[in-house]
Order: C-alpha cells, then sequence, then structure tokens
C-alpha cells in the first residue's frame, strides 16, 4: 500500500505526491501522478496575510478566478487544461512536459512565435495575462511550443478593471518584444523593436515615478513577506 502521506485521494482515485513545483503564501502546486502514470498540478490556494492568518473566503476567491480563466482559455494551444476543481481552493490541471525559459539555457526555434500566437489567442478572449515578465511562467513544452501557466493575477475584461484590460494587454506584448529580443534576438521583428524603444523618455518617466513605487510595494513588501517567485521557500 502506498505511504498515505505521500498519496493524495482525489474523485475517488488515489494520486502519489511527486514535488512541490512552487510553494508561497499565496499558493502551493504539487506535482501528481495519477492512475495509468497520468501527470496533475493540484494547485491550492493557500492564501495568508500577516501574521500568518489564512482567509478561506478570499483563498477559494482566487482559486475560483484562476480556475474560471483556465475554463474560459480551454482550447488554446498552449494552454493546459483545466480537469476539476476538488475543493472551493483548489484546482487540477494539466502538467506541462517541459522547462521554464527561465531555466532554458536555448529555446527552440520559432518558439517565441508560438508564444506571441497564445497571447494573442488569450487576448482575443478578453484577458490580459499580466504576469509576463516572469520567465517562470513560461514553458518551453517537449513539443518545442510556448505554453503558459498561472493565471492567478490575470485580468478578464468583465469586473471591475475592465477599463485597464487593453492597457494591460499592451504591457504582456512589450514583455513579449522584451523577452524575446533578450533570448532570441535574432527572431526579433521590427514591431519588437519599436515596442521596446518606444518607451524611451516616456519610460525613464515611468522608471522614476510609477516602478518605483511598485518596486517598493513588490519587492520589499509583497514578495520578501510572501516568498513569491521563490519555488523552494516554504
Amino acid at each position: 500500500m502506498a505511504d498515505r502521506a505521500h498519496t493524495l485521494l482525489l474523485e475517488g482515485r488515489p494520486h502519489r505526491r511527486l514535488a512541490v513545483l512552487k510553494e508561497d503564501r499565496y499558493a502551493r502546486s504539487t506535482l501528481l501522478e495519477g492512475p495509468g502514470g497520468r501527470r496533475l498540478v493540484l494547485k491550492e490556494s493557500i492564501l495568508r496575510l500577516p501574521p500568518g492568518v489564512r482567509v478561506p473566503a478570499l483563498a477559494a476567491l482566487l482559486a475560483r478566478h484562476e480556475a474560471d480563466l483556465y475554463e474560459r482559455l480551454a482550447g488554446i494551444p498552449g494552454i493546459p487544461r483545466l480537469v476539476s476543481r476538488p475543493s472551493p481552493d483548489s484546482f487540477l490541471r494539466e502538467f506541462v512536459e517541459g522547462t521554464t525559459v527561465r531555466e532554458a539555457r536555448t529555446l527552440p526555434p520559432g518558439f517565441f512565435g508560438s508564444l506571441e500566437e497564445v497571447l494573442r489567442a488569450v487576448h482575443a478572449r478578453g484577458v490580459a495575462y499580466v504576469d509576463l515578465a516572469k520567465e517562470e511562467n513560461v514553458i518551453a513544452g517537449a513539443d518545442g511550443r510556448a505554453w503558459l501557466v498561472d493565471f492567478q493575477v490575470s485580468v478578464a475584461r468583465e469586473g471591475a478593471l475592465r477599463p485597464l484590460v487593453g492597457l494591460l494587454q499592451r504591457e504582456d506584448l512589450y514583455h513579449l518584444s522584451k523577452m524575446r529580443l533578450r533570448r532570441a534576438p535574432a527572431e526579433a521583428t521590427a514591431e519588437d523593436r519599436r515596442r521596446v524603444a518606444g518607451r524611451g523618455r516616456l519610460g525613464r518617466l515611468h522608471r522614476a515615478t510609477v516602478k518605483k513605487a511598485y518596486n517598493l510595494l513588490t519587492r520589499y513588501l509583497v514578495t520578501r513577506w510572501s516568498g513569491a517567485g521563490e519555488g523552494r521557500r516554504t
């Protein structure tokens, strides 16, 4: 019999825990192996506010938000399929074989062309991805194509942030161009160069004002408290 400490019962079937892929004070993503060797990712919202108090209702809201987006984007090549929602604060999705862009030493030819296709398909369904600055959220699949994961902070056209969706989608494309120029300059397009160069004077003003405040919040308050972006921190 499998060790219960390493086995999880989901939908009446045993799934073996293989590894924690990422964990911070917002969520935990665990790689599971189910019947027949099928691999899945269980993402559990474990939101805790200082000094470590868990807020179940908010955790469930974040999990539902992300699972809803996976459903909304179903069928787009490069978006893992949502499998189920085992509890109000968790969901199961397909596991993508491959390596993150951050970890990859080289990327397959045409990789960024496939990433742009995924991103534009996401935009066409009224969603801004928002988190493309993090290379660990982009996976170079075993099939050589780009995959996007982690839609926790993504924004849909409906809701309170609707006026910002167009702006955030343009930011997605900017970060795509910036990543392609950095990681595969030979594949960069004139549009990539235009987007990045277009930051120019406006970009310097942005970095001197808004960006400083943003970095203060994300790097020194949120990130250090939460462990976001540091998968090995427990």
